[in-house]
Parts: structure tokens; sequence; C-alpha cells
């Protein structure tokens, strides 16, 4: 028996738009900000409790539902370490999550332009813009 062959619609300039796409995988929340803490990390990746350490506004549920959504999106890669007690489940960016970081840059080139910074206190704060000011002084 033949297969039929699916014909492929043109897409419509909404259903093509690279700027709604993007948000549709970037968009969710925590989504950035998860990208941003695993990117900014010392060894390159986090496991679930680091990444709920830094996110302590996320519950871990919300936490969990969108590592898991980033994991089928291919942005994060689930390495689970199960050497010791507790298993320990590890995050890392793919290509396609280390991409997303020229956007967090330009994210951070306007806050750091349209931000409040003067209001802002680096000494109570450790983030990887204090990190590097402080390693600079």
């Amino acid at each position: 028996m033949k297969k039929k062959k699916q014909s492929k619609t043109p897409l419509t300039p909404e259903e093509f738009c690279p700027i709604r796409h993007t948000l549709k995988v970037l968009g969710k929340r925590w989504t950035i900000l998860i990208i941003k803490e695993i990117h900014y990390s010392r060894r390159g990746k986090l496991s679930f409790m680091e990444l709920r350490k830094r996110l302590v506004n996320a519950s871990s549920k919300v936490l969990s539902e969108r590592l898991k959504d980033m994991a089928a999106d291919n942005l994060v890669k689930r390495k689970v370490h199960a050497d010791g007690i507790p298993v320990r489940v590890y995050y890392s960016l793919t290509p396609k999550g280390e991409d997303a970081c020229n956007i967090i840059e330009d994210l951070k080139k306007y806050g750091l332009k349209w931000g409040e910074k003067d209001r802002f206190d680096c000494r109570n704060v450790d983030c990887e813009l204090c990190r590097k000011n402080k390693a600079t002084s």
C-alpha cells in the first residue's frame, strides 16, 4: 500500500515570523533566566538544586516543567549522574541553547542602558555582572 504524500501548505507570514518563533521557544517564563544561569555558571552545567537556589522565585514544579520543555526543545541537555546517593541530574546548554546567549547579551546591554542602574546596589548581589565588575576593580 502506497503512502499518500502529504502536501505542505505554505506558511503564512504570522506562522513564519522568526520573532514569533523565537518568543515561542524562549518566551516562556524562566527560560531565558535558566539559560543565563547555566551559561554564566563556572562549570557550564548546574544541578536542579543549584538552579533552584539561583532562581528563588521559581517554584520547584514550574522549574521542573520548564527544564523538561527546554530539553524537548533541545535548549538544554539533561545528564543523570547515578554514581552516588542521591542521584544528581545536571543541565547544560546545547548548541541551540548557547545560541540564545547572544540574545541574553543584547538584553543585558539594553538593561544597562535603559534600566534603573542608579538604584542598583551591586554589593548585595552575586550575578555575572557583579562578579565581572569586582574582578576588574
